[in-house]
């Protein structure tokens, strides 16, 4: 059933590719404002999920809403305006600078040509706040895979969607750009009511950083709810098929997973 406070929804929503379904009846409400992390073992169907969410893969049955309607009542470019996924950059790509990669996601969802002076100002003001001022002018190709990923993020944020996906966005990050981007989406949040959903493979960070959590396993949806209430010894054991201790963060006060040893 769908959520009134949903900003974007699954409803019995079946996915996947040619005649493999990979998700299967998944029902999600995603709050708007809120940061959702989906986790769950390789093969659970994580990222064929938000492929479903902004429709890049075909629903076999049920739907997505956006703001109560079907995705697949908004054209292309509608759609890719409202919702972002993150995506990688073509080799093709990988010869433009930084800057270069920002301002074309920019000009396309602004609908123009040119950076005009009010615009450059806004990039310039982002890739300060994902720590990419110093590699504006260089290539994609010669960065690091971690700064790569950053590129990525920022083109994905130029944007300004409504709902931003993210597939593993802290993935080949040290913990200072870990923790940079993390702050950076949590910043965005309130700043600008985003709807924010991400595979996160860190149990530790989903924890952190996430209002809610979502577990998949085999392309179902096994739990759902705040942290505390998800990320659980049972609950790993299922999703993953280990033995874990769930501690508090004497910090955070967040949980603290603790793998000991997989389950035979």
């Amino acid at each position: 059933m769908f959520d009134a406070e949903s900003k974007i929804a699954a409803q019995a929503l079946s996915a996947g590719y040619s005649a493999d379904e990979v998700i299967h009846n998944i029902d999600l409400n995603f709050k708007a404002g809120s940061v959702t992390a989906i986790i769950g073992a390789n093969g659970a169907g994580k990222s064929s999920l938000l492929k479903a969410l902004a429709r890049k893969i075909k629903s076999s049955s049920g739907a997505v809403l956006l703001d109560g309607l079907a995705i697949t009542s908004l054209t292309k470019g509608q759609l890719e305006n409202k919702v972002g996924l993150l995506g990688t950059i073509p080799v093709a790509k990988r010869t433009e600078t930084v800057f270069d990669l920002v301002a074309r996601s920019a000009m396309a969802a602004n609908g123009i040509s040119r950076v005009s002076p009010r615009l450059k100002q806004e990039i310039d003001l982002l890739l300060e706040r994902t720590g990419l001022s110093e590699k504006a002018d260089q290539k994609i190709g010669e960065l690091s895979s971690g700064f790569r990923q950053v590129a990525v993020i920022a083109a994905a944020l130029v944007k300004n969607p409504e709902v931003l996906l993210l597939d593993e966005p802290t993935n080949s990050l040290d913990y200072s750009h870990q923790l940079q981007v993390i702050n950076l989406l949590s910043s965005l949040k309130r700043e600008r009511s985003m709807t924010i959903i991400a595979v996160i493979h860190d149990l530790n960070l989903a924890a952190r950083f996430a209002d809610t959590v979502v577990i998949l396993k085999d392309g179902h949806v096994i739990a759902q709810g705040e942290p505390k209430e998800v990320i659980t010894p049972n609950n790993l054991a299922r999703a993953f098929n280990i033995l874990a201790r769930v501690l508090e963060d004497p910090i955070g006060k967040t949980q603290l997973v603790i793998p000991i040893r997989q389950l035979g």
